[in-house]
């Protein structure tokens, strides 16, 4: 069965477990404008209209010199301004960017649960990043935003990418861990997890934390220091908010991209709005809890 026309086949998430198996979903374009990709999914494509999942046999890949150029990863410690830096690059013409997808999570999630082998890992970790190159209309460039603690397996990124560029975006510890701590999300959610495998995973079992503010903290200073451990000379790192106004002269050069000075200033309006919401709701800089 073929999706309807202005549809193609992509990841949408892979189920925890060993093997992991990725599942493949009939979408539009404009599942990428999303602040995250999962979440254009369900928006646009509920299973109620379309419950028809598809696999790796489904997916009819274009030759290499139609396929988006991957132009580089955004790795990051959370609550930092990652999405805002995204939603910044996806307003871009011609450029998609795919935030956070779950294919790439439940993989990585796989990884922490099993003793998967690296070899197994690399090939489906491939064949998704490889998937989301598709083209749909007209875009033409592909950047990823991983999430936070996607991090600690950045060896695999850069043992199938090596020469693609990539920025680890940082923020204040102290203003990380209230927000963390205020709005939750992602690891932070492992703390109050019954099973607690993931923690230990990242930590060390033998790791005791007083309060879940000890156990955040550490996370975080986990993530930056991983990230800078694994500099390949391919990396760039940049700081909230100051990366806003990096966003021409760092960003954009070291991403290979070249947009006029129009298309740039559109862009930075995105920092106007709360990037993690679809519709355009103003910034409110008093929350103090950043994008």
């Amino acid at each position: 069965m073929q999706p309807r026309s202005g549809k193609k086949i992509f990841p949408v998430y892979t189920k925890v477990g060993n093997p992991p198996v990725t599942i493949c979903k009939s979408i539009d374009a404009g599942v990428f404008g999303y602040p995250f990709f999962n979440q254009g999914v369900q928006q646009r494509s509920p299973l109620s209209e379309d419950n028809t999942m598809y696999g790796w046999e489904d997916l009819q890949m274009d030759g290499e010199t139609s396929l988006l150029q991957l132009k580089g990863f955004i790795f990051h410690s959370s609550h930092c301004g990652s999405t805002l830096l995204s939603r910044m690059l996806g307003r871009l013409p011609g450029v998609r960017v795919i935030s956070e997808t779950e294919a790439i999570n439940g993989l990585l999630l796989s990884c922490a649960f099993n003793n998967l082998t690296e070899k197994n890992v690399l090939v489906q970790l491939k064949q998704i990043m490889e998937a989301y190159r598709q083209p749909l209309e007209n875009e033409k460039f592909l950047v990823f935003k991983l999430s936070s603690w996607n991090v600690f397996f950045i060896k695999l990124f850069q043992q199938l990418y090596p020469d693609i560029p990539w920025f680890y975006l940082d923020r204040d510890t102290d203003e990380v861990v209230n927000s963390l701590l205020k709005k939750g999300g992602g690891f932070a959610e492992w703390w109050d997890h019954p099973a607690d495998i993931l923690r230990q995973y990242f930590t060390g079992k033998d790791v005791i934390f007083p309060g879940k503010e000890d156990y955040l903290r550490e996370m975080v200073k986990r993530h930056r220091l991983y990230a800078q451990s694994n500099n390949n000379g391919r990396s760039c790192f940049l700081q909230y908010p100051e990366f806003i106004g990096q966003f021409e002269e760092i960003i954009l050069p070291n991403l290979g991209l070249h947009f006029s000075k129009d298309e740039i200033r559109d862009a930075l309006l995105v920092a106007r709005y709360e990037s993690k919401q679809v519709e355009n709701v103003l910034f409110n800089p008093s929350g103090k809890e950043g994008p």
